[in-house]
């Protein structure tokens, strides 16, 4: 009933937009402000922020040559990233890495066509082997490097292009996941663009293809996509959805199906308020359906369950108060094989997604932008209760998290693409059931061309 009933609303605001937990989300720093809060669809087609070069020298250099190496972009990106978990078994996690990736993308030949390559790596600097399962390293704590994106790209009309083979998504469940040291990538072909004006007669922005294979974020090796998810059979996903926007108000919607395995759909809706000069409301619906096709092949019988959301968020200045409602199906745990879980109340640790699970989030993010520049900060509490086993039914201990994330992103001139993140979060089902985790990374963006 809870389900139907958020569907309805869905429908019936016809927009698109919460500032969900998801990582693509996270690489973001907290909103200041309604303005600033994007929901998991609305990442499959933000534009990437502009970073002023290192030195023009190289740009000048090829000031005159063609469009294809005139309008080129090469860009270093450093990472060093720390990470560390206490099991409820008291068993531990760790790993310090240094790493990151070199991207380069052409500009256009004959205006139409264009290539990109990224090639990533993540190596060992503390990496205690009975420690092993960060996600930072492959398994057995070893260090890799692998060209994780090679695509070439058809401009087909202005905002409109193709790609084809291995690329990086930002979609609700076929994403890059990008928290550790190295994101998801992927092999696949797809169509992006945009039609229309969003403040007058509307816009419509939309992603569509076909996807055949996924490298994890600690793996160097593609494989298919329904053997990612579980299932013993070579099948690649189709993809297809869009998002709507008309002034305030956006509806979004995609469809990822996998032969014989999964089908999932997700369905967003936002209405965005500008109350006055220091105040803005949100108020955004998310819906998932996810069920088994064809064969059954994933879990060798049929299934079908879903997750149901709501969210509202209301700044004041630079400050953003969350609440956030999900309810999942008691039939089945809702999953992620290819990415971060969307869910409003999706956290740090937990997707607070079992089944039966009913989850309540509570977040206030905060930009010091007046006090100090660059520097911003939030705090997060979730409880989920009802919970019930998917394979016996029986109830599950509640289970609750709180989350603290602090970032430091430098100003200068030099310094511009550099920043600081500590993250913390603790998940507790009982009083002697805990988990601990703690992930501090450096990120310098260095755009060289």
């Amino acid at each position: 009933m809870v389900r139907a009933a958020v569907l309805i609303i869905v429908l019936a605001l016809f927009g698109a937009s919460a500032w969900a937990q998801s990582e693509p989300a996270l690489e973001l720093p907290p909103p200041s402000s309604v303005e600033e809060i994007v929901s998991p669809l609305e990442l499959s087609f933000a534009p990437k922020p502009e970073r002023p070069r290192a030195t023009e020298w190289l740009k000048d250099q090829l000031a005159s040559s063609p469009p294809f190496l005139r309008d080129s972009k090469l860009n270093l990106h450093i990472r060093s990233g720390y990470f560390f978990q206490e099991q409820f078994d008291n068993s531990k996690r760790e790993a310090w890495a240094l790493g990151g990736w070199l991207e380069v993308q052409s500009g256009w030949l004959f205006d139409h066509l264009g290539v990109a390559a990224t090639v990533y790596t993540s190596q060992p600097l503390y990496a205690p082997l009975d420690r092993d399962g960060t996600l930072m390293l492959e398994p057995g704590q070893n260090g890799f490097t692998v060209l994780g994106q090679a695509y070439g790209r058809i401009k087909i009309w202005e905002e409109n292009e193709f790609r084809f083979f291995r690329q990086a998504y930002d979609t609700p469940y076929l994403n890059k996941n990008d928290g550790r040291m190295v994101p998801n990538t992927f092999e696949g072909y797809t169509f992006r663009g945009a039609f229309g004006d969003e403040k007058t007669s509307g816009a419509l922005k939309y992603v569509a293809g076909y996807v055949t294979k996924i490298k994890e974020r600690n793996e160097d090796q593609f494989v298919w996509m329904s053997e990612d998810a579980g299932a013993d059979v070579q099948r690649g996903t189709s993809m297809a959805g869009g998002l709507y926007t008309r002034g305030a108000w956006s509806l979004g919607v995609i469809d990822y199906y996998t032969a014989d395995t999964l089908n999932i759909l997700y369905a967003e809706a936002k209405h965005r308020w500008k109350l006055d000069e220091d105040w803005g409301l949100v108020v955004s619906a998310q819906y998932s359906d996810q069920q088994s096709v064809g064969e059954n092949l994933l879990s060798g019988e049929p299934f079908h369950t879903g997750q149901a959301g709501v969210a509202l968020d209301l700044s004041y200045r630079n400050a953003v108060l969350t609440v956030a409602f999900t309810s999942t199906d008691s039939d089945r745990n809702m999953i992620s094989p290819w990415s971060s879980y969307p869910g409003f109340t999706s956290c740090q640790v937990k997707d607070f997604n079992s089944a039966g699970e009913e989850a309540v989030m509570f977040k206030l993010s905060y930009d010091f932008k007046r006090f100090v520049e660059g520097l911003s900060a939030y705090a997060l509490y979730s409880v989920g209760t009802g919970l019930r086993s998917s394979s016996t039914g029986d109830d599950v201990s509640n289970e609750t998290e709180f989350d603290a994330d602090v970032q430091y992103r430098f100003q200068s001139d030099w310094l511009k693409g550099l920043s600081l993140r500590f993250r913390y979060g603790t998940v507790h089902e009982s009083d002697e059931d805990r988990i601990h985790q703690v992930r501090a990374f450096l990120n310098y963006d260095l755009p060289l061309l």
